[in-house]
């Protein structure tokens, strides 16, 4: 009776616990929200100011969105200082300048502010800061792009100069405005040469009256001597009472001997203009090996000139560099800048050249001189720094970046040396055999064309000694039969060749050289074309930073509600609450009013920036539960430690801000940001909205959702520490207050 008495009165107890709960625990804490949403509305200052900190976090987002919306289509507001100091040349008879080709080209491109000025213009104007950067082109630059053409070449170099200190993003947009004009200028060369090559063979083709069907009227005749032949031999096993009958067919292999020597006339004319196209080929592969030869020779004098820097570097007493030491610094800096253009244009010549043949020795070469390169790209960083930490840094610096550089200058001596080694043994070598290959195999191409022409002679001579004979005697017929096994044996070798030329290629190939010679040169000087494929929804510049500035400003707003409210409250009338109690009481308000901040954030980003979100309901959770997230953060670190725990939100800001990837990628911040990235609820904040913007991937949002419910999961339970805490953070209040700082 007693068990079953206490079994009655357990859901008895179990609602008397649920009541006090509800009523003395968690009532209270809702009371304490509702007290201070009714003195807001009573209070028209608080009410002044509570909806002023609502606003301002948006306007913070919108402001540092909309001023990076699309900077990129306004690059035709970047000055760019144009010098043209060319020449000109004379080609073939013919006056060119190229300088006034790339000018004209340049007035029709909108795409960089471009102004052309005179050389003490564009100077002056770069180093006052009226233009961002500056580009010369040279008084010999037409005469060195001509001389590409010849057994000489010389490389033609535009000057390029910018003003670093005026805007780092500047710089690099003007630099690849260069990069670009550059690969016009050298698509435009090779899509001219190539016309110009393309003109010379159909003039040789139309000389010769080369074309399939003449090709076709060759290869039939070819074919009706050999069945002439073969008919020729049977009678001559049947030479007794034949011998009229051998005769005519004779005739009619006789006859067509002119309509094959004219074909075979035909055929060495176009094999002429073809072995003068080669030979210009050959002279460019021995121009890619005399450039590399150059190229290696400076590369080794540049590692003499800096041992001679590096010693007398470490001679100097102080930290202060003498002119002379300076300026060979400099000369320095300048040898590497030239010599890594130097470099990368031949290893993008070799790259070429690679494609062609696919040799062994030929990708050994061009990666060695990749990596000579970045050697030579790491030294003029060296250099850089080493110049410009002359005057502040310490001694023990100093001795660092000239221990780096020497090391460096040894590694590059070695593969100064191993190059010039590889080169001389199998570089040099295989290049002049690549371009005496060309010529060979077109002198090879001659001799079968010449070999075929003495098939004529042999054929009159036959029709001739068969006129001069009335009767075939046994031994002239054993002859004519060795002489006919000869023939037709020359006959199939050139019949075999001609099988292997299709008749539809020939009338391909005579259509683009002849109708469409602009086609043909346009896409050899450019034969790639790449197609841009958006996997998830990109947009603008600015839509693209959204994300961070949304995610920026919803912590901010969190930020403001703790410096300008307080943290602490009175107890509503009739409780005594704890501190606990107070702390999620207070919470509730600041999570309210932070959903505000971020819902007017993001319709603004949605409804009036134009960002147009893949998932706008999704973009709103992130909203939200970045929120939520925030204010528990700074809500709890500020309610625990004060003045004290809003120092070190800020210094939470400033590292989310560097170290989360939200403007540029986390691997090319420092090592210690890549280290720190998964810490911080902006990483997973950042990365939701950007699922909600450009598409969503549900795996990465789940993981981003989890991830920030995981810092709430940290945080709330700190709340615990209220009462341990309390008494210090009240003494160091009060005497910061005393202070009346």
């Amino acid at each position: 009776m007693k068990q079953m008495s206490k079994l009655g009165s357990l859901p008895a107890k179990i609602k008397s616990g649920l009541h006090f709960v509800v009523h003395e625990r968690i009532r209270p804490v809702f009371l304490v929200f509702l007290q201070d949403l009714k003195t807001i509305r009573h209070n028209k200052a608080t009410l002044a100011v509570v909806i002023g900190l609502c606003i301002l976090p948006s306007l913070y987002a919108w402001v540092n969105i909309y001023a990076c919306w699309d900077p990129y289509s306004n690059t035709g507001n970047l000055p760019v200082a144009i010098v043209n100091n060319d020449e000109g040349a004379v080609v073939n008879g013919e006056i060119i300048n190229v300088g006034d080709t790339i000018v004209e080209e340049l007035k029709e491109n909108q795409s960089i502010g471009w102004q052309f000025v005179s050389d003490w213009q564009g100077n002056y104007g770069l180093n006052q800061g009226t233009y961002y950067a500056m580009i010369e082109i040279p008084h010999n630059f037409s005469q060195r792009l001509a001389s590409l053409a010849t057994a000489t070449p010389q490389k033609p170099v535009l000057t390029y100069r910018v003003n670093e200190k005026l805007n780092a993003i500047a710089s690099k947009i003007t630099n690849v405005a260069k990069d670009r004009l550059i690969d016009s200028i050298e698509s435009s060369f090779v899509k001219t040469v190539n016309k110009k090559a393309m003109k010379m063979i159909d003039d040789g083709s139309k000389e010769a009256q080369m074309n399939p069907s003449r090709l076709k009227e060759l290869k039939s005749s070819l074919q009706q001597a050999d069945q002439d032949i073969t008919r020729a031999k049977a009678q001559i096993d049947q030479a007794s009472g034949n011998s009229k009958s051998f005769q005519k067919y004779l005739d009619e292999a006789a006859a067509l001997s002119p309509t094959i020597a004219d074909q075979i006339t035909g055929l060495q004319q176009i094999s002429s203009s073809a072995a003068s196209l080669a030979e210009k080929t050959q002279h460019t592969v021995q121009s890619i090996a005399s450039n590399l030869s150059a190229d290696l020779n400076r590369m080794q004098e540049l590692n003499q000139q800096n041992q001679q820097l590096i010693a007398a570097l470490r001679n100097i007493n102080g930290n202060t560099l003498d002119e002379n030491t300076r300026r060979i610094a400099q000369q320095n800096i300048t040898v590497c800048k030239a010599l890594d253009v130097l470099l990368d244009t031949d290893v993008k010549d070799l790259a070429e050249l690679n494609k062609a043949y696919d040799l062994n020795a030929l990708t050994l070469l061009v990666n060695s001189l990749k990596y000579a390169d970045r050697l030579v790209k790491t030294q003029q960083d060296l250099l850089m720094k080493l110049v410009d930490a002359q005057s502040s840094a310490p001694k023990e610096s100093m001795d660092e970046l000239l221990g780096t550089l020497s090391e460096l200058s040894d590694e590059q001596a070695k593969l100064a040396q191993n190059l010039s080694s590889t080169y001389a043994s199998q570089g040099a070598p295989l290049l002049n055999s690549l371009g005496d290959g060309i010529v060979q195999s077109l002198y090879d191409t001659s001799g079968l064309i010449g070999s075929t022409m003495s098939i004529v002679p042999q054929l009159d001579a036959l029709a001739a000694f068969t006129k001069a004979s009335s009767e075939l005697t046994v031994q002239q017929g054993v002859q004519m039969t060795d002489l006919l096994n000869t023939l037709q044996e020359d006959l199939s070798r050139i019949l075999s060749r001609l099988d292997t030329i299709s008749t539809e290629d020939l009338e391909t190939l005579e259509d683009l050289i002849e109708n469409r010679p602009d086609a043909v040169a346009d896409f050899i000087s450019s034969p790639l074309d790449v197609e841009q494929v958006e996997i998830y929804k990109g947009g603008t510049f600015g839509t693209g930073l959204t994300p961070f500035y949304t995610v920026l400003a919803i912590w901010v707003g969190a930020l403001l509600l703790c410096a300008f409210l307080t943290v602490h409250c009175k107890d509503p009338q009739g409780y005594q609450l704890n501190l606990k109690q107070k702390h999620f009481g207070k919470m509730n308000l600041f999570l309210f009013l932070s959903l505000i901040q971020s819902t007017i954030i993001t319709l603004g980003d949605v409804f009036l920036l134009g960002v147009e979100p893949e998932n706008f309901w999704l973009m709103l959770l992130f909203s939200a539960l970045c929120s939520v997230v925030f204010v528990v953060i700074i809500f709890t670190l500020v309610s625990l430690f004060g003045n004290v725990g809003k120092a070190v939100v800020v210094v939470i800001m400033v590292f989310q801000m560097a170290g989360a990837g939200g403007i540029y990628p986390i691997q090319t911040n420092p090592h210690i940001f890549g280290v720190l990235h998964p810490l911080w609820p902006f990483t997973y904040g950042i990365n939701g909205f950007r699922e909600a913007i450009a598409g969503p991937s549900w795996d990465n949002v789940f993981t981003n959702i989890w991830a920030l419910i995981g810092f709430i999961a940290v945080f709330l339970p700190l709340a615990a520490l209220k009462k341990p805490l309390h008494k210090a953070n009240t003494l160091f209040e009060k005497m910061f207050h005393k202070a009346a700082i």
